[in-house]
């Protein structure tokens, strides 16, 4: 407040807000934080909606290590400042907010964004500085123990997950093998089946050899000569044979 009434003496009467925004730029500018951060925050309350105030009264308080006011500053940002603007004032505040708060786990998820931020190349070189800044934090600093109980864990369980995902692999593989075994057996399979079937057609195609006479014995052999003999005896006058019996009639 002492400063905003040197100002109204200074320019005799309420100065304008382009008045104030060039003094605190000013101000800023020569490394007087706390004056420009009392004038930017005058501003915002005049302008509530100019995103640009509510950034400059963040870069002042973020230089004053007031990174916690910063931080709720930049909440208000919106509309009229870039977006890579504002990416990089919210990354180097949460790098500032960790270091200071000596939170490794917070150094670390600041620097995987920053890492991010710059991989396309264009990035401004307030986030390669607060790369920088930030990898040497964590060069010159231990994980605390649970930290690195949870890195063990988390390296354990990525591990075995790539092993699963070998084994599982392995049995893809191993089914594959045995899916062309199996098609191979069928192939086989209707392969013997074809050749048993050209079998069957030669086997009809062949003739059938004459049925084999088994050898007779001695006394069949001697019935069927006696049955000869006994048909060529001469019929008597009466067409009786030799036997008796009638021999039919005679022609």
């Amino acid at each position: 407040m002492i400063l905003l009434l040197l100002l109204t003496l200074q320019f005799g009467s309420s100065p304008t807000p382009a008045e104030l925004a060039d003094m605190a730029a000013e101000l800023f500018l020569n490394g007087q934080y706390a004056q420009a951060s009392e004038i930017w925050n005058e501003l915002r309350s005049r302008m509530p909606h100019r995103s640009r105030i509510a950034y400059n009264l963040a870069a002042s308080r973020f230089m004053m290590d007031s990174l916690a006011a910063a931080d709720s500053s930049l909440s208000l940002v919106s509309g009229d400042v870039e977006d890579d603007t504002l990416a990089c004032a919210e990354a180097l505040t949460d790098l500032a907010l960790a270091i200071q708060m000596n939170d490794y786990s917070g150094v670390e998820n600041t620097v995987s964004v920053l890492m991010e931020n710059i991989s396309d190349g264009v990035s401004p070189e307030c986030e390669r500085i607060g790369l920088e800044a930030g990898l040497n934090w964590l060069h010159n600093h231990e994980p605390p123990e649970d930290q690195q109980d949870q890195d063990q864990q988390d390296q354990d369980q990525q591990d075995q997950n790539e092993d699963q995902q070998d084994q599982n692999e392995d049995q893809q593989d191993r089914n594959e093998d045995q899916q062309d075994q199996n098609e191979d057996q069928q192939d086989q399979n209707e392969d013997q089946q074809g050749q048993n079937e050209d079998q069957q057609d030669q086997n009809e195609e062949q003739p059938r050899p004459p049925p084999q006479i088994d050898e007779m014995t001695p006394e069949q052999a001697q019935a069927i000569l006696d049955l000869i003999e006994e048909n060529l005896q001469p019929e008597d006058s009466t067409g009786t044979a030799k036997t008796g019996r009638p021999s039919g009639p005679v022609w």
